[in-house]
């Protein structure tokens, strides 16, 4: 049992546990036969019984009470009332608290996190220096605080999503676009106002260079660019659909790729098995990437109420788009002149704050007409990725109830994350709820944030957290108990293979 424990506990191996978690797979199929013994028990499936959660499943409102759930390895096998504890499992008494699937954050920029954000790589950071940003984050500010999965929706973090399903780094797991597909001029276009036209078709803008974004003009460049994206391992793709604040040459009301180029993504998405998501604001782009076959919208925090409805329409009809709501940046951040980024320029902040102005109105308008909905953040650079669950307890002060904002980033989210088909990096099991075939994606909080949503922002309250059957934080038993397990970063995912 020792060997098992310490097993589930990477990893945050105590001292206790040293002799017996150290020695690897590969070490005791080289030992002795007792050994070969004991790697051969290894090998056996792993389980976790939970005992006396009351489980918020990612979709009803309503708790279920007095529930267990069952992990074996990394997928919850089995989720009832009374379930049997398998022989050796490690049990985890709940004692009342409440159990959610993971965060899912749906719009987040992995690889823009350095401290002036998209404009770091004009002048200041190189990529590996965004590398590095990007991990600190994952780990400290995303997996550490219950963000279980992300979906990178513009940059280029796919070797940093290869290294932690890998086990070499922590983190969450990462679905990712690749880089944005962007015009000359658009949302996406990074490079200093006079780089000479020869240096940008050598992509030698840093943002291009690293394939953080695609400038690209034309059906043919469009078709490169998204075909690149897709053979590098992107589960989506992102274009630009309009202007955007964080970009320099970009009016909000400009309509960013042109309609041949989004006919041309969206053909290439959907003939792999995937969609497209678009950045835009205002109807004539909304409607646009509806005619079009576009699935995700992102934003839009300026259309009007028949765009709404037709968007409504739509997915009760075909059950094939969604709205991805950032209500932190547009709400919060974009609140006022003064609340803007300080790394934004003047007409950067002008533009945020039209934005902002238009962000609870869109919000009520959509939850009004009954649409799709997910939650991301769009936080990132330090002194906002910090603050990322801020994002879910804005959706309550923009009108949703707590466990709206919970379930736009979780059961949502999951559906959502499933539309990349064969594109899908991690397709074995569901995501974003409690149910039996999905993840072990598991948080247990000490309260209900169905009914008091700040909750989520009080580590002290977040007693456990499990990421793809692996451990990170524990305590859930008490100091005193020889398997308490503080918050503290991991040194690796977990070993296993997926």
């Amino acid at each position: 049992m020792r060997i098992k424990l310490s097993r589930l506990l990477t990893p945050f191996v105590a001292i206790a546990f040293a002799i017996t978690a150290s020695v690897s797979p590969t070490i005791i199929s080289a030992a002795t036969a007792p050994a070969k013994a004991a790697a051969k028990e290894e090998k056996k499936p792993i389980h976790i019984l939970f005992t006396n959660v009351n489980i918020f499943d990612g979709f009803n409102p309503k708790l279920q009470t007095g529930m267990s759930v069952l992990v074996e390895n990394n997928y919850i096998k089995e989720v009832g009332k009374n379930i049997k504890k398998p022989v050796g499992a490690y049990v985890v008494d709940g004692k009342g608290r409440t159990m959610t699937p993971g965060f899912i954050d749906m719009h987040q920029h992995v690889m823009l996190n350095p401290p002036e954000g998209t404009a770091s790589y004009q002048t200041r950071w190189d990529d590996a220096a965004g590398g590095a940003f990007a991990m600190h984050h994952l780990n400290h500010n995303m997996l550490m605080k219950g963000i279980t999965t992300v979906r990178d929706i513009a940059g280029d973090p796919l070797d940093v999503a290869k290294a932690i399903d890998m086990g070499h780094l922590p983190g969450p797991r990462i679905y990712s676009s690749g880089g944005a597909i962007s015009q000359t001029g658009g949302h996406g276009d990074f490079a200093a106002r006079n780089i000479p036209p020869e240096d940008l078709a050598n992509h030698h803008d840093m943002s291009q260079s690293t394939q953080n974004t695609w400038v690209v003009d034309g059906p043919d460049e469009v078709t490169k660019a998204v075909r690149l994206n897709l053979r590098r391992g992107a589960a989506f793709i992102k274009v630009m659909g309009g202007g955007g604040v964080a970009s320099e040459f970009d009016p909000l009301e400009i309509l960013g790729l042109a309609e041949d180029e989004v006919k041309r993504a969206v053909e290439i998405a959907k003939d792999n098995g995937t969609y497209v998501a678009v950045h835009a604001y205002h109807d004539d782009s909304y409607n646009r990437h509806l005619d079009l076959g576009t699935r995700s919208f992102e934003h839009g925090f300026l259309i009007s109420e028949p765009t709404v409805k037709r968007m409504v329409k739509r997915y009760k009809k075909s059950k094939d788009i969604v709205w991805s709501f950032q209500c932190y940046m547009s709400i919060n951040s974009f609140g006022s002149y003064e609340s803007m980024p300080t790394f934004f320029t003047h007409e950067q902040k002008v533009k945020g704050v039209k934005v902002g102005k238009g962000a609870r109105n869109a919000a009520k308008m959509m939850n009004k007409h009954g649409m799709f909905i997910v939650g991301g953040s769009d936080m990132f650079s330090p002194g906002l990725v910090e603050r990322i669950k801020e994002d879910i307890t804005c959706n309550v002060k923009a009108g949703f109830t707590p466990a709206q904002a919970l379930k736009h980033w979780t059961g949502n989210a999951g559906i959502v994350l499933k539309w990349s088909g064969p594109k899908d990096p991690y397709p074995t099991y569901k995501l974003g709820t409690i149910a039996k075939g999905a993840y072990a994606d598991i948080l247990l909080w000490d309260g209900d944030p169905t009914k008091n949503i700040d909750l989520i922002l009080d580590e002290s309250k977040l007693n456990f957290i499990m990421k793809d059957g692996l451990v990170y934080k524990n305590t859930v038993v008490g100091a005193d108990s020889p398997v308490y397990r503080p918050a503290k970063p991991p040194l690796t995912r977990g070993s296993y293979p997926l």
